[in-house]
């Protein structure tokens, strides 16, 4: 993985652990968090979204039409826990990605001891 990526990757999980806690807090109206979590953490992860994995940019993307697509409609307290839902399993997966390239392969500790 090239370093814009891992760099691109942490970002997205900053960004969509902030947006989660947003849209799960007991403290911000819903409505607010929908909008502050889409606004400030959404649209900035759909800006770089070139950099990061095809699997990871497509389900910002869903989250995205989710979202607009919500809005039309009118948005809700269900749909905010919705795209909470949503947004956890994107950084789930990022975490994961992230975890498997900031650990040392075996073949670098292998050379490291040699």
């Amino acid at each position: 993985m090239e370093w814009d990526s891992a760099i691109t990757l942490a970002f997205a999980a900053e960004q969509l652990c902030a947006a989660a806690q947003l849209l799960t807090s007991d403290l911000v109206p819903w409505n607010r968090a929908l909008r502050v979590a889409y606004e400030h953490h959404l649209v900035p992860l759909l800006e770089n979204d070139s950099l990061m994995p095809e699997d990871i940019r497509n389900q910002l993307l869903d989250a995205h039409r989710s979202y607009i697509s919500a809005k039309s409609r009118g948005l809700t307290p269900e749909f905010a826990q919705q795209l909470a839902s949503e947004l956890m399993a994107i950084l789930r997966q990022t975490t994961a990605i992230l975890g498997r390239v900031s650990r040392p392969s075996l073949v670098d500790i292998d050379q490291a001891a040699a």
